[in-house]
């Protein structure tokens, strides 16, 4: 599927996202196509995002995440992809999303978290290790000892930070996660939405919804 948008109609997106998740990899894989469209890359901790909403992680339910995965290869043979999965998953994004941040990265931003995907979910390398996140940069042509001094600044942690909490304010529960004129949208295929959304093309009837919400949510109970 090719997403379209028209440059009259085209907005400025948040993008956020933790290298822990293929379908941030594969939502970027689509994002980083498009060169009129204006993305502000958001990383941040999913950790804090679940705890905060009380859910817990896909990697948690054991049937889960063996379905995800299966969704994931499925995915990436149907869009031609190169896909793996990094030499250890979970594991602790920190260090690649600080090196990702634009107070770390600045003009080097979409070049740094272009080297780090491809590294993890195309090369399956160890991304909770540093030195071989100094390493793939170091092959990208990227001053990588520079980059990684910089990732443990005060302006780095008060940034990864400040993202999770901008993002808590939009609603964000999970990545990838997009967010326009303070609409949220969630997942990768959430993007034909989001790009109907740019372009004043939106389907979803704002009058139903409003009146669906006003009704008092109630959990689902049953006994055995």
């Amino acid at each position: 599927m090719v997403l379209r948008h028209s440059r009259k109609s085209m907005k400025e997106l948040n993008f956020y996202f933790d290298f822990l998740s293929p379908f941030s990899f594969f939502a970027y894989k689509k994002i980083a196509l498009d060169k009129e469209l204006k993305v502000n890359y958001k990383p941040v901790a999913l950790g804090p995002l679940l705890n905060h909403w009380g859910i817990k992680g896909p990697g948690e339910v054991q049937p889960k995440r063996e379905f995800l995965l299966k969704q994931c290869l499925r995915y990436a043979i149907k869009n031609n992809l190169e896909f793996t999965t990094p030499k250890t998953h979970p594991f602790n994004s920190l260090y690649a999303l600080r090196l990702s941040l634009k107070s770390t990265a600045g003009d080097l931003q979409p070049t740094v978290i272009k080297a780090l995907w491809e590294a993890g979910w195309e090369n399956r390398i160890d991304m909770g290790e540093p030195e071989e996140l100094q390493n793939v940069l170091k092959a990208a042509n990227l001053p990588a000892e520079e980059l990684y001094e910089k990732s443990f600044s005060k302006e780095a942690k008060v940034e990864l930070k400040s993202n999770i909490q901008e993002a808590i304010s939009f609603g964000v529960f999970g990545v990838p996660s997009f967010v326009v004129d303070e609409e949220l949208f969630w997942g990768n295929d959430a993007l034909e939405d989001l790009y109907h959304f740019m372009n004043g093309t939106d389907q979803l009837n704002r009058q139903k919804l409003e009146s669906l919400l006003n009704f008092t949510p109630r959990a689902a109970s049953q006994s055995l």
